[in-house]
């Protein structure tokens, strides 16, 4: 039901905001879809995964703690690799043809 009223809500902001005809207008409605989206989809998945329940104020508070929580470790993940990925030495000292895999 909540999944419904927040896809209601941004389809009426696309709606008023695709009446003006401004560049900036437009982005910030499909940053605001991709966001609507994004938040829908990752709670439904979580509320699922964790049998969480969303109709109490109690468990919308765990449920809270639990995304919140998620969120954190996604952006850990996220800063481990971007670091492991900076470490990396990403120079080419060798140089591979790949047509015939023989090296030059």
């Amino acid at each position: 039901m909540i999944a419904w009223i927040i896809v209601l809500g941004l389809g009426l902001i696309a709606a008023v905001l695709l009446k003006m005809n401004h560049v900036r207008h437009r982005v910030t409605l499909l940053i605001l879809i991709l966001l609507g989206l994004f938040l829908t989809t990752t709670i439904g998945i979580i509320a699922k995964t964790h049998e969480l329940n969303l109709n109490s104020t109690d468990g919308v508070i765990d449920a809270g703690k639990v995304y919140v929580g998620w969120l954190a470790n996604g952006f850990s993940n996220v800063k481990t690799i971007v670091g492991n990925a900076i470490k990396m030495d990403w120079r080419s000292t060798e140089e591979v043809n790949l047509f015939n895999n023989s090296k030059k």
